[in-house]
């Protein structure tokens, strides 16, 4: 039984627009106007945020198979039942079929099925999603609704496993409906900013470490907070905001603007004029490279477990 594109797009999670085109659906984590003004600031920033990160399908069936048809982008996982089951690269348009039964093989009455796309590089298409025959199929159902508005941390870069990003963990544990705006490389700057086709119940905002490198003074480093949160800040007012400071990293001599602990106090002030709930970066992931992939900036997946650990009771006492 193949689904249809109606089916499909009601168990999409993480999609703010969804195309039908030539070779297939094509799913898009940002706006038409935000993909354009991130690639009016540079052509990488835009290929990024017209990825498919925090994208997935979600949902529950008695099906007791399940094929995907995938082309575009290289790394895709499968969880069953909350569990990660596999990790498909792919190189070509090629369809991927999997068995939903327990760990050991036996047959379920019925399954959680999630199948993430790819977070990195080019977005994710899928042609079909096929089912057995008369096989029900149920969108999951979630308790919340959040926005992850990120650099490349929160896109998970450098994680081995998309799925083990801290902004999928928290999501999880939220048993949270979510859209991840990871961008790698994006930092603050108004021009982004656009009202959503999404009402999130909790917002969570993390530049910071490359404005760090973008911006040449703390006057200019303000002036696009400042107007960036601002007009996040009347957007989501009556929200559960969050506004996250930089992680810990090393490299931090030689930029223009001067120290990074002045890069964080100006960003921290911002957040707290604004009346955000502040969260210190410094508190979620030990200061030591061994917690990092490239030893100075992005977390590989221990590191985003500790993130993700810290991170959740930090948001606890505010939910």
């Amino acid at each position: 039984m193949r689904l249809t594109v109606e089916q499909i797009k009601s168990i999409t999670v993480g999609a703010l627009r969804i195309a039908e085109e030539e070779d297939g659906i094509h799913f898009y984590k940002c706006t038409q106007k935000q993909i354009d003004a991130w690639g009016a600031l540079s052509q990488g920033l835009g290929e990024r945020s017209a990825g498919t990160t925090g994208i997935r399908l979600d949902f529950h069936t008695n099906s007791q198979s399940v094929a995907f048809y995938l082309s575009g982008g290289t790394k895709y996982e499968l969880d069953v039942d909350g569990l990660l089951r596999a990790q498909y690269h792919i190189d070509q348009p090629t369809e991927i079929r999997a068995s939903l039964c327990d760990p050991l093989g036996a047959p379920k009455a019925e399954s959680r099925v999630t199948l993430y796309l790819p977070s990195h590089g080019t977005g994710g298409v899928l042609s079909y999603v096929e089912l057995d025959d008369g096989a029900r199929i149920t969108p999951h159902r979630f308790d919340r609704k959040m926005l992850f508005v990120g650099d490349s941390i929160t896109q998970g870069w450098d994680s081995t496993y998309d799925s083990l990003s801290y902004a999928y963990r928290v999501s999880r544990y939220f048993n949270a409906e979510s859209v991840i705006q990871g961008i790698g490389g994006a930092y603050y700057h108004e021009s982004t900013f656009d009202r959503l086709p999404f009402d999130p119940d909790i917002v969570l905002v993390a530049y910071g470490t490359n404005d760090f490198g973008h911006y040449k003074t703390l006057e200019e480093l303000r002036a696009h907070v400042s107007a960036h949160l601002s007009l996040l800040a009347r957007e989501y007012t009556g929200k559960k905001c969050f506004a996250l400071s930089p992680i810990w990293r090393d490299h931090r001599d030689g930029k223009a603007m001067g120290s990074f602990a002045d890069c964080r106090r100006v960003i921290i002030e911002e957040i707290e004029r604004v009346g955000w709930i502040h969260i210190d970066g410094l508190t979620l992931v030990p200061p030591m490279p061994a917690f990092f992939k490239d030893e100075y900036l992005h977390p590989h997946d221990n590191g985003f477990s500790l993130y993700a650990e810290n991170l959740i009771p930090a948001l606890e006492k505010y939910l």
